[in-house]
């Protein structure tokens, strides 16, 4: 029998970097086994999309900007038959002195991540593997997370925040595949 145990009861496992990526495919895999095709299935911005679009057209999705201001588009991806996942520092984050600090956390160091990456989107045939991909990506930071991206050949957008606000982005070569 296969099973886990604690004996410090101030341990505990925090699945929160993969919970709705493996929810979405959960479902997508219900669907599936129930027939259907051709469908989009999102939770909390985790994304998976199979077959073709109601037009007949593949899918196709926005990245939003990354900002807590408002919500629009800052690039588009056809997604066929795969998950997306975005993290990002834009919509959990906290003040703390008048600095901006991310809810994520980078385990070298205990403390939450500093640096100019906003988000990540990962494409992958799983969405759970996005999902974690997209947040392991983002600990990392843009030099170290898209270095090892490019290396593993996985499919990842970032956007970095420059200090006057504006955008840059960096595509993995398997990302720019994807929107070729």
């Amino acid at each position: 029998e296969r099973g886990l145990a604690k004996a410090n009861p101030e341990v505990f496992v925090d699945l929160s970097a993969i919970a709705k990526g493996y929810a979405v495919d959960r479902v997508v895999a219900d669907l599936e086994d129930a027939g259907f095709t051709d469908l989009l299935m999102e939770v909390g911005g985790e994304i998976v999309a199979r077959g073709r679009n109601p037009s007949g057209a593949t899918w196709r999705l926005g990245i939003e900007t990354p900002s807590e201001d408002g919500r629009e588009v800052f690039h588009v991806v056809p997604l066929l038959n795969a998950g997306m996942a975005t993290s990002g520092d834009y919509r959990q984050f906290y003040e703390v002195d008048g600095r901006r600090t991310s809810h994520l956390i980078d385990p070298r160091t205990g403390q939450p991540i500093e640096h100019r990456l906003a988000s990540v989107t990962v494409v992958h045939e799983r969405c759970s593997k996005a999902d974690a991909w997209a947040t392991a990506l983002s600990v990392l930071g843009e030099q170290e997370g898209f270095t090892l991206a490019q290396k593993q050949g996985v499919s990842a957008f970032f956007i970095v925040r420059n200090e006057d606000g504006a955008f840059e982005t960096l595509a993995t070569d398997s990302f720019e595949a994807l929107t070729e």
